[in-house]
């Protein structure tokens, strides 16, 4: 049997990043997972916290846990099982517990103040996120008024804070739910990773590689899968002075520090201005920036080329041929997912 290969983080961590890399380097031989199964269907509302075997009983019945579980004995049985996404993070006990002595785990950790920034501006945690299309995705999201947490907070607290600071609790828990995983099961191999450190040194892939036995290959870095918040995500969500109230939070300051990431409140002010609101000026920047590729231009020229050829062709029908194949370009950022679909972006 191989080795199940996981990574606990809160997301916006670089896992993206991290997928693409390994996916370049070995994905002829292995398959790179980022987020095998969504947050939606992992559940951390219900199930983060949860490591009791009573728990435990109650996920396996759970359909789409069940079918995790299943496709991860599918995919071991043949090759090392590698899933780099966040969203496992609250089933890794029982991953434990079901494939003993087979779990490897990589904790990676950013900095709280920029996390939480670049997830309020995908929407977590926003009033409207539970009427979207993709509404199940943020349902989900855990939250100390239904969910077990390390750190309560009354309903009244809750409702007042915004979705920056909840976007911070969120941070603490997952980071301190990490540490008490690794506390519990400790014969379980565990490598902690500044995510700062995968943009700045590819060998630090070499490290997750290397932790996850994964054989020596030169890693090349994947510039364009670096899933950057965007203008279009902080047009919809963008972040006011609210970032200001991490102060308000002495826990979460004090666990970033025993974590090795802690706030430099010196450059703060303008990491926070990437999360604001962008100018007219660059909203359209950057969405002329995402048109106009190589892979456009070329079919611009091979669709003037036909014309050329072909002066039959009545340039209102080749136009209207042409704004067919070109209609409903998604444009907005898309972040997350497996790596067959990584985003053409930069890490936020």
């Amino acid at each position: 049997m191989h080795p199940i290969c996981l990574c606990m983080s809160t997301g916006r961590c670089g896992t993206t990043y991290l997928a693409a890399v390994l996916a370049a380097a070995y994905g002829n031989e292995y398959e790179i997972l980022h987020e095998d199964l969504g947050e939606g269907h992992a559940k951390p509302r219900r199930y983060l916290w949860r490591m009791a075997e009573a728990d435990f009983a109650v996920m396996r019945q759970d359909p789409d846990i069940a079918s995790l579980l299943t496709r991860i004995v599918a995919v071991s049985a043949d090759r090392p099982y590698i899933d780099v996404g966040c969203t496992a993070t609250p089933l890794v006990p029982l991953i434990i517990a079901t494939f003993p002595g087979r779990v490897r785990l990589v904790h990676l950790v950013r900095e709280p103040v920029s996390t939480a920034a670049s997830c309020s501006t995908l929407g977590d945690y926003y009033p409207d996120s539970t009427t979207r299309r993709d509404a199940f995705h943020y349902l989900e999201k855990p939250n100390p008024l239904e969910s077990s947490c390390a750190h309560p907070v009354c309903p009244e607290r809750w409702e007042q804070m915004s979705p920056f600071e909840k976007a911070m609790w969120r941070w603490a828990e997952y980071n301190l739910f990490a540490l008490a995983v690794h506390e519990r099961h400790p014969e379980v191999p565990y490598l902690r990773l500044r995510a700062d450190r995968l943009f700045r040194d590819v060998r630090a892939v070499g490290e997750v590689a290397e932790f996850y036995g994964l054989p020596t290959r030169i890693l090349a870095t994947q510039s364009l899968a670096r899933n950057a918040t965007n203008p279009n995500l902080t047009n919809c969500y963008p972040l006011g002075n609210e970032w200001r109230r991490y102060v308000e939070y002495p826990y979460i300051l004090e666990l970033a520090e025993q974590l090795d990431v802690a706030v430099d409140e010196a450059k703060l002010e303008k990491q926070m201005k990437k999360y604001a609101a962008p100018t007219c000026w660059e909203l359209w920047k950057y969405r002329w920036r995402q048109r106009f590729t190589a892979h456009w231009v070329w079919s611009k020229v091979g669709r003037l080329g036909s014309l050329v050829r072909k002066p039959g062709v009545k340039g209102s029908e080749h136009h209207r041929h042409a704004s067919i194949q070109e209609g409903g370009r998604h444009l907005r950022g898309n972040v997350g997912n497996h790596t067959n679909r990584l985003p053409h972006q930069e890490q936020g």
